[in-house]
């Protein structure tokens, strides 16, 4: 909470353009102090107040629904798109893949698959497992398009690699 107020504080000072003069006037005159670090979160409110009265706009950081790049869950979808895109499935919507990640995870769910590919969020290891199981099927196509055996000793990534470069360009 303090951390937010003071990030908006001098998000204010910035946006205001006030010098440190006239800044650190502010405060005293608001709070008595002259550091946003020796404030109490109700301090730190009248101060934000204070810089509103004056202008002052606090925007919210819009809402992103998608998901960041980095989470397990969004590799599953891009790998899914990937191999749709490489013609490797044959539907690429997200409805195919909820399919796919309620067959695969049905057993280690008590027999009722996750229903949506995004709910596996709440389930870490679960998702980690149904990625794994996305990239060794994935590994697997690549190699057999590409007229290797399935048991080349080759990670996931190198297969990739291997795969784009033998693409006609």
């Amino acid at each position: 909470m303090r951390g937010k107020l003071i990030s908006a504080i001098h998000v204010a000072k910035r946006e205001l353009a006030l010098d440190d003069e006239t800044y650190t006037s502010a405060l005293l005159a608001a709070t008595g102090k002259t550091s946003c670090r020796d404030m109490s979160a109700d301090e730190l409110s009248r101060v934000l107040d204070v810089f509103k009265k004056r202008g002052f706009k606090v925007r919210q950081k819009p809402v992103n629904r998608a998901l960041k790049p980095g989470t397990v869950t969004a590799k599953i979808r891009a790998i899914w798109k990937v191999m749709h895109r490489q013609g490797f499935i044959s539907d690429g919507a997200e409805t195919a893949l909820n399919r796919w990640v309620k067959s695969q995870t049905a057993a280690q769910n008590g027999g009722e698959g996750v229903a949506n590919w995004q709910w596996l969020e709440q389930h870490p290891a679960l998702a980690s497992d149904v990625l794994e199981r996305l990239k060794r099927w994935h590994r697997r196509k690549m190699l057999a398009a590409m007229g290797m055996p399935e048991r080349t000793l080759m990670g996931y990534d190198a297969v990739c690699r291997q795969y784009e470069k033998s693409l006609p360009r």
